[in-house]
Order: structure tokens, then C-alpha cells, then sequence
């Protein structure tokens, strides 16, 4: 039973026990709570209240994975992959479709360069998580062959938009086998710009098995240079190791 699922059962009797007591506000109290439950755990990845979000690998070891999200993006993505050459890091790419068919060769670059490429719907839109079944199963299957065609991989993991979930999200990951994926550390970095404090958020987040997530779409690339820099110098100075998501998951190449 998904923690969801219980939670509905739990909120079904609690309401019926005050409905049988006669007591409304009670009936009302048990609702509200209900709803923002929902509400927190369609937002936060890490209740996982709708199903396996991983979103920290083993802790046994002080390993921790770069993620990217809402790529490949023309303006920033290369000089990204730079700065990764140069550190001899690997990431986790999370592509949006569309943007895959419209940069194929900068696709190839990140998977050319070890990285890996996954799925992030196929356009990102804003409603993702309004979707039907049979439409979120279409849009994440349609972005599972793009990337296919144009990279040769197929991706087996699936980062919602925005991080939002809900019960259909997993059911249609189930299906298409892939693992949805969220994150332990973020750093706000759509909406703070000095990378000092994009990096300070993140390292707050820290710990061994830490899933980080930055974004390559949209943001300007001197500003992502410098903020990925800095992040790695203070991963370095706290003794951490950058895996790739797949080896860290697994434990290989962890220290």
C-alpha cells in the first residue's frame, strides 16, 4: 500500500468517526488536513508520498551525484560541459524532448562526454502534473524516442517537471520502466542569482548519497560556469567525491 493510499484510509475513518459523534468542524479539520498533506507531498519530492521517488543514494559513503535539469539549452550547455571536462566530472543530464529534437548534436555532446541523458517530459509544461494516464504516457514515451533516435540511449530514469508527482506519475514510470528520480540538495538557481548563496543552499542540503540539482536550461552560462566552479571546489574541501547518478546508486567508483 503506498503511503498515500494509507493516508486516505486513515483520513476516511478518522472523518467517519466524527461524522458518527455528530461533530462537522471535526469532519472540516480532518479534510483541511487532508489536503495539505496532498498538497506538501505533490511538492516535495522527498516525502515520497506517491511512490519510490529516490532521492539520495547510500549513505554508506561520501559520494554525491550532479544532476542538470531542463536541457539542452545552446546559450549554456556547453560551456557546462567544459567545466565538467576540466574537473573530470560526470552528470546526470534530465533533457526536456523538445529541446533534444531542436539541439540533437548537443544531445550526442553529453552523451558523447559520459554523461547521462534522461527524460523530463517532452515539453515541460506547467500542467504536467495535471495530465492524464494515457497523456503523461504519450509525452514521456514520445521524449523516450527522441532521445533514442538522436543519442543512440535510452533513458531509464524520469525527473517530473518541477518535481511535482502524484500517483499517475509512477504508474506511467512503472510501465515505461523508468525510476522517478528527484533530489536531497538544491539550489534554487532559476530564481537565486549570486551563485555564493545557490552554492551555500546546497551545501546546508549536504550529505554521504546526496542527489544535487542544478539547471543547465535557461540559465546564462557565466553564471552557471562559475557557480558549478565554486560548488566543486567546496565539495572538494568537504571531502566529498562527485559520482556519476548510476555509480553512485550502485556504489561503484564510491570511496
Amino acid at each position: 500500500m503506498a503511503r498515500y493510499q494509507f493516508l486516505m484510509l486513515v483520513a476516511a475513518v478518522l472523518a467517519a468517526v466524527a461524522w458518527r459523534w455528530g461533530n462537522p468542524f471535526l469532519v472540516a479539520a480532518d479534510l483541511l488536513a487532508l489536503v495539505t498533506v496532498i498538497g506538501f507531498g505533490v511538492a516535495l519530492p522527498g516525502w515520497r508520498l506517491f511512490g519510490p521517488f529516490l532521492c539520495t543514494g547510500p549513505a554508506s559513503r561520501r559520494c554525491v551525484a550532479l544532476t542538470f535539469d531542463d536541457g539542452p539549452d545552446a546559450a549554456s550547455t556547453p560551456a557546462l560541459l567544459e567545466v565538467l571536462r576540466e574537473s573530470g566530472v560526470e552528470a546526470a543530464f534530465f533533457c526536456v524532448g523538445e529541446r533534444v529534437a531542436a539541439h540533437p548534436e548537443l544531445a550526442r555532446q553529453i552523451v558523447g562526454a559520459g554523461h547521462l541523458l534522461e527524460n523530463h517530459s517532452y515539453t515541460h509544461s506547467h500542467t504536467t502534473n495535471l495530465f492524464s494516464v494515457p497523456r503523461l504516457q504519450a509525452d514521456l514515451t514520445r521524449t523516450q524516442k527522441v532521445i533514442e533516435q538522436v543519442t543512440g540511449t535510452v533513458p531509464s530514469r524520469f525527473r517530473p517537471p518541477m518535481g511535482l508527482s502524484n500517483p499517475r506519475v509512477f504508474r506511467v514510470a512503472r510501465t515505461l520502466g523508468l525510476t522517478v528520480v528527484g533530489w536531497s540538495a538544491r539550489g534554487f538557481d532559476t530564481r537565486v542569482t549570486e551563485p555564493e548563496r545557490v552554492v551555500s543552499r546546497i551545501v546546508r542540503r549536504l550529505g554521504p548519497g546526496a542527489i544535487i540539482l542544478l539547471h543547465d536550461g535557461g540559465i546564462p552560462a557565466e553564471r552557471l560556469v562559475v557557480t558549478v566552479k565554486m560548488l566543486l571546489d567546496r565539495l572538494r574541501t568537504l571531502g566529498y567525491e562527485v559520482v556519476r547518478l548510476d555509480r553512485m546508486l550502485t556504489g561503484n567508483d564510491c570511496r
